[in-house]
C-alpha cells in the first residue's frame, strides 16, 4: 500500500491514515504489517519493524487522539482529557532515535512502541511550536487531511494539488462548462 505524505509533519501524516472521516471512513492501517510499512514510507525507520495486533490497536488509539486534539486546536476548543492523558503518557516513553555507526552511516530503527511515542511527541512539539498557527484542513469537501501550510503567502487550500486541488479545479472547470452550455443558444 502506498501512503501519501503531504502534511509537513509525521503526526499529521499519521492522522491521515484514515481517509474520508466525514463520509465513507476508509481505514488504511488494516494490519500490523501495514503500520510497519507506513513507518518505512514515512522515513522514520529504514526497514520494517515487528508490530503486533496490540501495537496496531495502540497506534490507532493514539492516531485518533492526535487527530481530535489537532482539530480541537483548529476549532479553538479544549482537547479531550482522555486524549491529553494518552498523548502525554505516550510522548513520555522512549522514542525512535537514529544511531551513528562506526562507518559514519546512520541507522534508523526501533519498535512499534517507540514509533507511537515518537508520533505522540511530534504532535506535542507541533502544538508547542510556531507551526501550529499554520495547520489547516484540506478545503476539498470529502477530504479530512490536516497539513502545515508552509507556502510563502500562507494561502494553500488543499492537502495536495496532485489529489484534492486538482479534483476541485476540474470540478469547477466542468461546472463552468455546464453553466456556459446552458446559457449558450443552441
Amino acid at each position: 500500500m502506498k501512503f501519501g505524505f503531504v502534511s509537513g509533519r509525521s503526526c499529521l501524516d499519521f492522522a491521515g491514515t484514515v481517509k474520508h472521516r466525514n463520509s465513507t471512513c476508509a481505514e488504511r492501517l488494516t494490519a500490523p504489517a501495514v503500520l510497519s510499512e507506513w513507518a518505512v514510507q514515512a522515513g522514520l525507520v529504514d526497514a520494517g519493524m515487528e508490530a503486533s495486533a496490540e501495537d496496531l490497536r495502540s497506534a490507532i488509539e493514539v492516531r485518533e487522539a492526535i487527530y481530535r486534539t489537532a482539530v480541537a486546536r483548529l476549532d479553538g476548543a479544549q482537547p479531550r482529557p482522555a486524549d491529553v492523558g494518552l498523548l502525554n503518557d505516550q510522548a513520555s516513553r522512549p522514542r525512535l532515535t537514529p544511531h551513528l555507526l562506526p562507518t559514519g552511516a546512520i541507522v534508523r530503527e526501533g519498535t512499534a512502541a517507540q514509533l507511537i511515542a515518537t508520533l505522540a511527541a511530534d504532535l506535542l512539539d507541533l502544538l508547542a511550536g510556531p507551526d501550529i498557527a499554520n495547520v489547516k484542513r484540506c478545503a476539498h469537501p470529502d477530504c479530512t487531511l490536516l497539513y502545515v501550510d508552509s507556502s510563502r503567502a500562507k494561502n494553500r487550500h488543499w492537502c495536495g494539488m496532485a489529489a484534492c486541488g486538482n479534483k476541485v479545479k476540474v470540478q469547477a472547470f466542468r461546472a463552468r462548462q455546464r453553466a456556459s452550455a446552458h446559457r449558450s443558444p443552441s
